[in-house]
């Protein structure tokens, strides 16, 4: 049962991710779109996912490990396509 609930978690962990990484594809071309990313939330979610993927392997936790394969290159291809493809962060009005 635990290690059922755990597997569910990774694939809901991963979900989250997606309609973000969907969304941030179809508009990397669009400064204003994405310049509303957060730097420092896709910086630190990448490297949230690495460190969950070294501590997964560490103690041979594959619900956690494998999932953050998947969920750390989302994070970082969402940061990458923020950094090439924006202008400055958007101001709040």
């Amino acid at each position: 049962m635990t290690a059922a609930l755990g597997w569910l978690v990774g694939v809901v962990d991963v979900a989250q991710f997606l309609p973000q990484a969907r969304r941030t594809h179809r508009r990397r071309h669009d400064p204003v779109a994405m310049g509303g990313l957060s730097v420092w939330t896709w910086a630190i979610a990448t490297v949230q996912g690495a460190a969950w993927i070294v501590y997964g392997f560490a103690n041979e936790l594959w619900a956690i490990a494998i999932p953050n394969l998947v969920i750390t290159p989302v994070c970082a291809l969402i940061l990458l396509a923020r950094l090439r493809h924006a202008g400055p962060p958007a101001r709040p009005v």
